[in-house]
């Protein structure tokens, strides 16, 4: 091979190292960050950027967890979802959305029957003109993006599940107490399972019914739903949880049989067997007495 096949070689050579060193900058090149619309403000946006909505949480009676994000310039609705102590929101600027000025406004969680409908306005967006080949970029660059995540981070020390999209972290072979204030009087009349749980788990308590929870040392990395089955009533999705790589050496404990179904039908199979005992007791002496010589 001679000198200049050589140099063409190399050349090819750096140049497929380069274009696929490019692409790959472009691949792993992250999402821009949405951009915050403060309230009682105007942003100017283009098609398909991401609007952010922050908020304080427990400041305001129309801004909670599950609260709408609104505007007739979004794609679909944002949802405001609690990140320790402030609540977030984000929606995407459609790539239909005409030139001039939007309301975003807050509105009532789907399905909420509450009496008190939330509607506030909050600020507003002003969408930039754009042509037919913006608009198809537009669209391109947006089907690429991931979904706006739904998970919550709740402030320490806050009761699990404060909501369905509350994922509170722990490690294979850990465990997690759960909790809840709204179902007085379903004292062991509920049960959690989950396909990470070491075993389904009874609820029980009087003000609100609790429960700890073991996390399986062969549960694989990844988020799982926790759902609660209530005698007569459909199972729902009730939490969520994610879990990490167990410790090294990792043992789950024997199973425990639960305990709700023994505690309701104990009393009977007491009594029962103090009856077969007496029973017992006495067809022996009825037959000790026969045998007797007169």
């Amino acid at each position: 091979m001679g000198i200049e096949s050589v140099w063409i070689s190399v050349a090819a050579a750096l140049t497929l190292l380069l274009s696929a060193g490019a692409v790959g900058a472009l691949a792993g090149t992250p999402a821009e960050p949405p951009r915050p619309l403060a309230g009682g403000a105007e942003l100017v946006v283009r098609l398909g950027e991401r609007v952010s909505v922050t908020t304080e949480a427990l400041v305001s009676g129309d801004a909670f967890s599950g609260v709408r994000v609104t505007s007739p310039a979004f794609a679909t609705d944002g949802t405001l979802r609690m990140n320790d102590n402030l609540l977030v929101a984000v929606a995407t600027v459609s790539c239909a959305a005409g030139p001039g000025s939007y309301e975003v406004r807050f509105g009532s969680p789907p399905g909420d029957g509450n009496a008190s409908k939330v509607d506030r306005l909050w600020g507003s967006v002003r969408v930039a003109p754009a042509d037919a080949a913006e608009r198809a970029e537009c669209e391109r660059q947006v089907a690429q993006r991931q979904p706006e995540s739904q998970e919550e981070r709740y402030p320490a020390g806050t009761q699990w599940p404060a909501s369905p999209w509350d994922v509170r972290t722990v490690q294979a072979g850990g465990q997690l107490k759960a909790e809840d204030g709204l179902e007085m009087g379903s004292d062991g009349m509920v049960e959690l399972s989950s396909p990470g749980f070491m075993q389904p788990v009874v609820m029980r308590g009087d003000k609100k019914v609790t429960a700890t929870v073991r996390i399986r040392c062969d549960a694989q990395p990844g988020l799982y739903v926790v759902y609660w089955n209530e005698e007569g009533k459909p199972a729902k999705i009730w939490a969520r949880y994610r879990v990490t790589a167990a410790a090294p050496g990792c043992q789950d404990p024997a199973a425990t049989s639960r305990v709700g179904a023994g505690r309701k039908t104990a009393p009977w199979l007491f009594g029962a067997a103090a009856l077969a005992a007496v029973g017992a007791v006495g067809y022996a002496l009825f037959r000790s007495r026969r045998k007797a010589p007169r």
